[in-house]
């Protein structure tokens, strides 16, 4: 059975990002940005379903005056959550430090080449993907939705597809937190059709312990 792949990277962020220093509310997203930090993506969309359309900001760090652009060095990334309110200002709603690949984190599947993340907003669900690996690369498909009690981001589930790029072995997880119900396939391509076969299909149960977004780790799976 293909084993997933787990990165442990031991990098430290040279700008570290302070929360308590980060305003609650203000009237623009830059407001919201850290010194040593930079905007590299907004995303709009609904994020607390009342009509509104809020930003999931991508921040990243600044890369240092004196850095080899022919190696590149690594740069963290953050995800900052803003909702926007009725008179048109933003609040801040969370913020996840370890949840997102840093710009070098893809592994030798990526190369020199700056790893990417990919953020959506879709039907009140922040939806975020990334991938990692070399021969063996690791999928990640990872969702949260608004808790209004807890006023933070729930982890509702995540999909995990492991894919041995040279032996055509694929292991996918599902797993759905409000449930506590996982389901793992393992297949491998057929060489004729170029389909995949299904070697093994189960379901278990796992824990329903709650999990918020600034608690999940990128190469955490």
């Amino acid at each position: 059975m293909l084993a997933f792949l787990i990165f442990l990277f031991s990098f430290q962020a040279k700008s570290p990002i302070e929360v308590a220093k980060l305003p609650l509310t203000a009237e623009s997203v830059r407001e919201f940005v850290p010194f040593g930090w930079t905007v590299e993506a907004e995303i709009s969309g609904d994020l607390n379903r009342d009509s509104i359309s809020d930003i999931a900001v991508v921040l990243v760090e600044q890369m240092p005056a004196n850095a080899d652009k022919e190696n590149p060095p690594e740069l963290e990334r953050a995800l900052l959550l803003l909702f926007k309110t009725a008179d048109g200002k933003f609040s801040r709603a969370g913020l996840a430090t370890k949840l997102l690949l840093c710009t070098r984190c893809g592994g030798a599947f990526y190369g020199m080449v700056e790893t990417p993340v990919n953020v959506e907003i879709k039907n009140g669900v922040l939806i975020v993907k990334q991938e990692y690996g070399s021969r063996e690369l690791t999928q990640q498909t990872y969702r949260f939705r608004y808790e209004p009690e807890a006023k933070r981001f729930l982890w509702i589930g995540a999909d995990l597809r492991g894919y041995d790029r040279m032996t055509g072995e694929t292991q996918t997880e599902s797993t759905n937190f409000l449930t506590g119900v996982k389901m793992t396939t393992a297949s491998k391509a057929n060489e004729k059709t170029g389909k995949d076969i299904v070697i093994t299909n189960k379901s278990q149960r796992v824990s329903r312990a709650k999990k918020y977004l600034e608690d999940v780790v990128a190469h955490e799976n």
